[in-house]
């Protein structure tokens, strides 16, 4: 690097270490945003400082983070050789502009392993660049480095004896002893981080499959509860993201993701409630079928595929009889869909014709 861009470089990792409330990438480079107004104490953007800071808030013009970029792929931060500090600040600019960057993530592991990085402080950083770049939050290797982090911080689940009902929606109990044992708080916060990215990359597949990860731990650690009190607070996570997604898909009619996860979280659902694990949250806080509310959807919305399939994907689980009875009659409006629908059904049975 050169010595300007090092410094740079150097002053933007202390500035991603520190105490941070939001971060963004922003449009241009420095001469757009020098000029700007900015409260009396902030310190204003120049060529040793090309960042936007305000009461914690951090912006980083596009132009100045691709130079940046450039400069810190050039350096030998993967190396084992090479100077911690100098691998913390290029990889931290690194991931910024390239969140999926597999060896930068990899020399962060390395970092956080030597105890040079801390894991909750990795947490604290990628959750900002997820949250300030849609690019961030569509990548799967941003996802499974968070997954690293808290099984890291947490320890994992590990082998048990305790039998966890095995359903198609969730993990084998192979995958469920390296589930981290992570606190209620820290899977709210996650969640949070995902409903983040999802609404600023819509129909985001890979920040579903994190929620879907969660799903299944929280279902696990249903069962495997430290405590009473610990199990009614993921009990209650289950059921507030499976209304919080109710009204997601009827904001998001074009999210089959979201439908797909939601149909998942009905039957985990179904099985807490044949369990009687329900039983221990107040009255009122049991769901609802998801039937009535995908023949709403496809009532209001018949033009939309997505809902469509949300709609076979739940009349799926009825029994043949059932699923065209309730097809013959519901007034839905006549149309492709609907068709493509029943023909569906009807070659599933043997009742309609092969192709």
């Amino acid at each position: 690097m050169s010595t300007n861009q090092e410094e740079i470089v150097y002053v933007l990792s202390d500035l991603l270490q520190g105490p941070l409330t939001s971060l963004e990438i922003l449009p241009g480079g420095l001469e757009e945003w020098e000029t700007m107004e900015l409260p009396p104490d902030s310190q204003r953007p120049n060529p040793k400082f090309p960042f936007v800071l305000v009461e914690g808030n951090l912006g980083i013009p596009k132009k100045v983070l691709r130079a940046l970029y450039l400069a810190a792929v050039s350096t030998k931060f993967n190396s084992r050789t090479s100077a911690p500090r100098e691998a913390i600040a290029a990889t931290s600019t690194i991931i910024l502009l390239n969140p999926a960057h597999q060896s930068a993530l990899n020399t962060r592991k390395r970092l956080i392993e030597q105890g040079h990085l801390d894991a909750k402080t990795e947490l604290v950083l990628t959750g900002l660049i997820s949250r300030g770049s849609p690019e961030a939050g569509k990548q799967s290797i941003m996802w499974d480095h968070r997954r690293w982090c808290f099984r890291r911080i947490y320890g994992v689940m590990g082998p048990t004896t305790t039998t966890v009902p095995s359903l198609t929606s969730c993990s084998i109990p192979a995958e469920q002893q390296f589930f981290p044992k992570i606190t209620p708080t820290a899977v709210r916060e996650e969640l949070s981080i995902i409903q983040h990215t999802c609404q600023t990359y819509p129909r985001n597949y890979h920040a579903w499959a994190q929620w879907n990860y969660l799903l299944n731990l929280c279902f696990t650690s249903v069962y495997l509860p430290e405590n009473k009190g610990e199990q009614r607070e993921f009990l209650g996570i289950i059921l507030d993201e499976y209304a919080r997604m109710r009204s997601w898909v009827a904001q998001h009619v074009s999210d089959y993701s979201a439908m797909f996860q939601l149909f998942q979280c009905q039957k985990v659902i179904d099985r807490l409630s044949a369990d009687g694990l329900l039983s221990i949250m107040p009255p009122g806080d049991t769901p609802l079928e998801l039937l009535g509310h995908a023949l709403s959807l496809v009532e209001a919305f018949p033009t939309h595929e997505s809902l469509w399939l949300y709609l076979r994907l739940i009349l799926g689980e009825l029994s043949a009889e059932r699923r065209m009875q309730i097809l013959k009659d519901e007034q839905l409006q006549d149309s492709e869909h609907k068709r493509r629908l029943i023909a569906w059904f009807s070659r599933e049975t043997g009742d309609g014709p092969r192709k």
